[in-house]
């Protein structure tokens, strides 16, 4: 591989990262064997960007199981995760790993310390950086998650909608005298199987048939609309990069939920939720402890609905706020504001790059 990564891009991008400044290492990699990875701060790396081969989201439980690892194992970060260069932010994009990732940063932001990694002040990750094509990039994106059995184990819909992607980039052409679209019903079944079985071999064997039936109903593919979800320590990110009361992540608690800032002589709580739970958990009693103890003038939740979907975030937020609001008619008056992160496809290419938000809801 060469240690510079050259991309045809704009005058205004970042046109090449050059691996040089980053410390190699050789590592096992599950999904193409023994490879040259790098260790990459984790400031180059857009955190942002939607998993690419969950549709539902990181899973905060994987996370949890990863972090534990990470800090526990004496050989530290086993396996490294793959990232491609995108010159038009000038960062890198998670390829796979988004979990491993995730855990990483909640490692560095909690403490602790991993066993393999640089002892530098910058937190940083193994991996790999990928320069293939877009084909290339969901085969193994669909290796990487589609062989995971038993332990994370990507879902039916999750292997359609990548098996669908990779057809629409001509992966499962070759040539154009036998293109995909070109076959018959019965030898693109055939072909697509022997490509499953030989690519992700949990997904083609007797499972293919679910696989092939729900990507050709109706005569169409179906294609799942990817949901993001958010750690805690991402939602403060963005929050603090895009509140309009100039609120700085310096100025949180280290744990973010119950600061109080003061900012033009208002007092602001904060509280940061990325679960639907907590509202009917201690989050409102706590709020109200807040707001009495430091005399709050305005409480503002941040939240993400991680156990949400696509199809339910709309109403999941709507009974959220409606449970606020009976808690601040009914028991006591805690919490003023709530700002929605961008969850759903559509949300979050609409909002990201411009640092708004789907909705900034009084309660």
């Amino acid at each position: 591989m060469s240690n510079v990564l050259k991309m045809k891009n704009t005058s205004n991008s970042v046109k090449q990262c050059n691996l040089q400044i980053f410390t190699n290492n050789r590592m096992d990699c599950p999904v193409t064997q023994n490879r040259i990875c790098y260790f990459i701060p984790l400031n180059f790396i857009d955190g942002l960007s939607h998993n690419p081969g969950r549709a539902g989201g990181t899973q905060p439980t994987a996370v949890s199981e990863i972090f534990d690892s990470l800090i526990t194992d004496p050989k530290g970060q086993l396996e490294p995760i793959c990232l491609e260069w995108n010159p038009a932010t000038g960062k890198f994009e998670i390829v796979f790993g988004c979990h491993r990732e995730w855990a990483t940063n909640e490692v560095y932001t909690k403490g602790f310390t991993i066993a393999n990694h640089l002892d530098t002040n910058a937190a940083g990750i193994w991996a790999w950086v990928f320069t293939g094509s877009p084909a290339e990039r969901t085969k193994i994106q669909m290796r990487e998650n589609g062989n995971k059995k038993p332990q994370s184990p990507a879902t039916k819909n999750q292997m359609v909608d990548m098996l669908n992607t990779y057809i629409a980039q001509g992966g499962l052409d070759t040539g154009p005298l036998s293109s995909f679209t070109s076959l018959s019903d019965d030898d693109k079944y055939t072909r697509a199987r022997n490509f499953m079985k030989g690519n992700t071999p949990y997904w083609g064997g007797r499972k293919f048939k679910g696989i092939w039936n729900k990507l050709t109903q109706n005569g169409n593919p179906s294609v799942a609309v990817s949901f993001k979800t958010y750690s805690k320590s991402k939602l403060a990110d963005y929050f603090c990069a895009h509140n309009p009361y100039g609120i700085k992540k310096q100025d949180l608690k280290k744990d973010f939920s119950g600061s109080v800032v003061v900012k033009n002589g208002v007092k602001y709580g904060i509280y940061i939720v990325n679960s639907k739970s907590e509202i009917a958990g201690a989050l409102p009693t706590n709020a109200s402890k807040c707001m009495f103890k430091n005399k709050v003038d305005h409480m503002i939740i941040v939240a993400a609905l991680n156990n949400s979907t696509t199809a339910n975030i709309s109403k999941d937020r709507q009974t959220f706020e409606q449970t606020t609001t009976e808690w601040n008619q009914n028991i006591y008056k805690a919490f003023h504001e709530v700002f929605w992160m961008p969850q759903t496809k559509s949300e979050t290419a609409k909002h990201i790059l411009s640092g708004t938000w789907p909705a900034q809801n009084k309660v």
